[in-house]
């Protein structure tokens, strides 16, 4: 008869399993695979963005074009310095999307969205009710 000492319940066939059974090796192989399948994701995300960076960049600086032509119209007085303030913002994005690698980009947003981890999810809210009220129309 087991004993609570030992790992058993009196009466019953429940026992501690030992360290090093199948279950565990079957968790192991799942940790492995989990990362692999991870390690994989995270590569082809890298190249999606690395490939499509200056695609991003050209459209970008024509974001950029047509709010410089808006701020410049007389209707746009009282937006000017806002148009103006978003195109300068969106001309420096372009330019550091062409300029610098895709390894610096994601270590400065890693490092910003640490700063400040509250902005960051604000930003994220923001965009995906921007985005349904899109797909929404």
């Amino acid at each position: 008869m087991g004993s609570v000492s030992d790992g058993s319940i009196q009466g019953s066939r429940y026992a501690q399993r030992p360290e090093g059974g199948p279950a565990s090796g079957m968790g192991q192989a799942g940790k492995e695979q989990a990362k692999q399948l991870g390690s994989a994701a995270k590569e082809r995300v890298y190249h999606q963005v690395e490939s499509r960076r200056g695609d991003l960049a050209k459209g970008i600086r024509g974001f950029v074009s047509t709010l410089e032509s808006l701020s410049d119209r007389d209707e746009a007085k009282v937006a000017r310095p806002l148009l103006g303030g978003a195109a300068g913002l969106l001309r420096r994005t372009s330019e550091r999307l062409e300029n610098e690698t895709t390894d610096e980009l994601l270590a400065d947003a890693q490092s910003r969205v640490r700063e400040r981890p509250g902005l960051f999810i604000a930003g994220c809210v923001a965009a995906g009710f921007a985005l349904g009220r899109l797909i929404k129309a």
